[in-house]
């Protein structure tokens, strides 16, 4: 009798149990805000290190490549379980003792990503056509540093050239862009003076780009300097305003009493100027261009190669190390060894990052895409 008065215990229990799996248990909310802080930090940083990693293979001469997250979608999935556990005496004896059970939902949350890599019409686009002035000056309304602008991603104002043998395959002797470098540094000063503004409007005649007007005062100093410096390289048109102000449109169409055509570096030009600022490891000196006159001693972490330093403002450089360190803000590992921006250099980060401005710029809304994986379900 007390056998069964056991199982008989045994069985309404565990019945009861088994109709909980019934019952509609509401279903526990998706962890939203923490996924989606997942999610864009990792996005965010994959990002970052493609660009650094291709940045080094093109001062190794290497193919680069790149593939960008087309699509994110997450699925959550829920179960339930349940367990019953007895330490009942059924042996004959009297019944005593008790049963536990429990039951709950597990939620899972699993990620689909699509990936697409650029080629084609799509690769000449977004990486090989120059850049606009509007879209390069376009951040100097947002508070973007011109000099850092103009040294970074244009290629040419008039007769004055931003080393453009710097923009390609590591050149055999270092460029000289000194005259360039002073028209960006004499812009600086003016914009750090409050003296100089940089519109850019709409077209007036359909078809045609949008303008790009710099206006600055004559004084200080630097004003009239910079008239001067753009009449005499014919950089820009420069005419005189009301209230002692200077006016010049910055385009990239010729004049026909003098060449003020502005060019634009392409992305990949800017990626290819910017990896001549990475040190190479002594081990790899064979095998990598190094260019006269640029020692690549590594020194401060957060100075470029050589003469390098210079041609490019000190606004970039890329270290390299054995090991991971740990006071890097991007690293990729790269033949052996790893190639970073320390999180000290502020000007190399906010650089990379308008790299990623750029590339995003660049990419348009008709920017077609050709699928590579899927991953994820």
């Amino acid at each position: 009798m007390a056998q069964r008065a056991g199982l008989k215990v045994f069985s309404t229990m565990a019945s009861a149990i088994a109709l909980n799996g019934c019952v509609q248990i509401a279903r526990p909310p998706a962890p939203v805000a923490m996924d989606t802080l997942t999610y864009s930090e990792a996005v965010s940083t994959a990002r970052q290190e493609q660009l650094l990693l291709n940045i080094v293979r093109l001062r190794y001469n290497d193919p680069v490549s790149f593939v960008d997250l087309e699509r994110l979608t997450t699925s959550d999935r829920i179960s339930y379980d349940g367990r019953v556990s007895s330490n009942l005496n059924l042996t004959g004896a009297p019944a005593i003792g008790s049963l536990n059970g429990s039951f709950g939902p597990n939620l899972s949350s699993s990620p689909t990503m699509v990936y697409s890599t650029l080629r084609g019409k799509s690769y000449a686009e977004q990486l090989l056509q120059p850049l606009p002035p509007a879209s390069i000056f376009l951040l100097s309304q947002s508070g973007w540093n011109v000099e850092h602008l103009m040294l970074c991603c244009v290629a040419r104002m008039g007769d004055l050239d931003n080393a453009r043998t710097a923009a390609g395959p590591t050149p055999e002797k270092m460029p000289d862009n000194g005259r360039f470098r002073h028209l960006a540094n004499l812009m600086r000063r003016l914009q750090e003076k409050n003296a100089l503004m940089i519109q850019v409007i709409d077209p007036e005649e359909p078809g045609q780009g949008p303008r790009v007007i710099l206006k600055w005062r004559r004084y200080p100093t630097e004003g009239e300097l910079l008239a001067n410096y753009l009449t005499e390289n014919w950089a820009a048109r420069v005419e005189p305003m009301s209230g002692d102000r200077y006016v010049a449109e910055i385009t990239t169409r010729g004049n026909r009493v003098g060449d003020f055509a502005v060019h634009g570096r392409s992305l990949m030009s800017v990626m290819s100027a910017l990896s001549q600022t990475v040190h190479i490891p002594d081990e790899h000196a064979s095998i990598v261009s190094i260019t006269e006159q640029a020692e690549n001693g590594l020194g401060e972490p957060c100075r470029a190669p050589g003469g390098w330093e210079d041609v490019t403002g000190g606004y970039f450089a890329v270290m390299v190390a054995k090991n991971k360190p740990s006071s890097a803000a991007v690293a990729v590992e790269y033949r052996d060894h790893w190639f970073y921006i320390d999180d000290t250099c502020f000007t190399a980060k906010a650089t990379l990052n308008l790299l990623d401005h750029l590339y995003a710029l660049q990419a348009g809304i008709t920017n077609g895409n050709n699928t590579l994986i899927l991953l994820g379900g």
